[in-house]
């Protein structure tokens, strides 16, 4: 009976810590940049990033709002008690990297309201943009969000009242997230060469031999 209960017990505690994890998994937005908006006559904000951060070249990632009604006492933490997930948006995001652009449907995060997300493999280490835009509650929402470098210090919190446009006003903005990181720095055994750096390659040998082919 005592071992029983004690494996009982065990299966409990484990159980609670997943469910722990989970949670904070769910819900963590660290290294993602946060803006509070009015838009129409209502508050709303939103913490834009990418999918699994830090994240590398020709990592699975992606794009991921979360959009809360704020906490009137703390509006810009969106981990305070009196903030609540927005459900029912249709958004979408433009990606713009390296000179092009992709657009994509945010879909709900699979058992996590208020999470919108849309994958992509990132393919080179330059500068993302997403501009997240939709109608929101009958006024059409469009903003850019753009990463960090790798080493840029996060921004300061500002408070200062900005017109995006007609309808929407931001009046919070804090944090940031990186941009996409080469794989070759944390590469071991073997430096790690990206999927476009071979594809040059082969477009490069190519040619060469295309070249040498051609000399009478």
């Amino acid at each position: 009976m005592k071992n029983r209960n004690l494996l009982v017990a065990s299966i409990l505690s484990t159980s609670m810590m997943i469910l722990i994890l989970a949670s904070i998994g769910s819900h963590s937005v660290s290294g993602h940049e946060s803006r509070l908006y009015t838009i129409g006559d209502q508050d709303y904000l939103f913490v834009v990033g990418s999918m699994n951060e830090p994240a590398f070249v020709d990592d699975k990632s992606g794009v991921e709002v979360f959009a809360w009604w704020p906490d009137p006492i703390d509006p810009m933490n969106s981990q305070a008690n009196g903030t609540k997930p927005i459900e029912g948006l249709t958004l979408k995001a433009n990606i713009s990297a390296g000179g092009k652009n992709m657009t994509l449907v945010l879909e709900p995060a699979f058992r996590d309201p208020g999470h919108y997300e849309a994958v992509f493999y990132p393919t080179v280490p330059t500068t993302y943009s997403y501009t997240v835009y939709g109608d929101i509650n009958g006024t059409t929402f469009r903003d850019t969000f753009t990463c960090r470098p790798a080493g840029e210090s996060e921004p300061a919190q500002d408070n200062s009242t900005i017109i995006v446009s007609d309808g929407v006003t931001r009046i919070g903005q804090s944090g940031g997230f990186g941009c996409f990181e080469s794989r070759a720095d944390v590469s071991f055994p073997e430096q790690y060469v990206s999927n476009y750096e071979l594809q040059q390659m082969l477009n490069s040998q190519g040619g060469t031999s295309n070249s040498t082919t051609l000399i009478p």
